[in-house]
């Protein structure tokens, strides 16, 4: 089992990293910042980065710039992997199709996991049309056997490799999202 959850918070075990070159198959949820609450959530697909942020949207972009600015800041990162089971993972068309229309976060309804949640629920079961939360997300591919595998950058595990985070409310999600909105208005005087 490599996710497991409690009322506030949910662990994740994790595994070394062989080498980045992992990455450049299968399909990888990413939990970029897990040190922030909430983190941000974004997919790896084949090499290719999909992410919709409040600063821009990422659609099939070169994993070797993601990878960078996670390595030059050293961004606290887990990235966890599906099984192809889980998806046709070969098949990169539908995330491109989510990802090339939307525009970055705004004080809207949408979350950084609003796309993520619609590819898995259009690619793998309806299911997942009824999560908010990315712990939500993993703990139905986990009941599902769709996780293979955890991966943790830049983060401090304990003795038994096993990161916990917080569980958040939606509430600290929009609060999160108007901070970051905030940070990228230009200053007018």
């Amino acid at each position: 089992m490599i996710f497991s959850e409690n009322t506030g918070s949910y662990s994740l075990n994790t595994t070394p990293l062989k080498s980045m070159t992992e990455f450049n198959s299968g399909l990888w949820l990413v939990l970029i910042g897990v040190n922030e609450i909430p983190p941000h959530i974004a997919l790896i697909s084949d090499g290719k980065y999909y992410s919709q942020s409040v600063r821009k949207v990422d659609c099939a972009t070169l994993l070797e710039r993601f990878l960078g600015a996670i390595e030059r800041k050293q961004i606290p990162t887990l990235l966890v992997q599906f099984g192809s089971a889980a998806v046709g993972v070969q098949n990169i068309e539908p995330l491109q199709k989510i990802f090339r229309n939307l525009n970055p976060l705004n004080t809207s309804q949408e979350t950084c996991l609003s796309p993520i949640k619609k590819f898995f629920t259009e690619q793998v079961c309806d299911e997942f049309g009824n999560i908010n939360y990315v712990f939500e997300l993993l703990a139905t591919a986990e009941s599902k056997g769709l996780i293979t595998e955890c991966v943790s950058l830049y983060c401090e595990t304990t003795n038994s490799k096993s990161i916990t985070l917080p569980k958040y409310t939606m509430a600290q999600i929009k609060n999160r999202i108007n901070e970051l909105s905030t940070k990228q208005q230009p200053l007018t005087t």
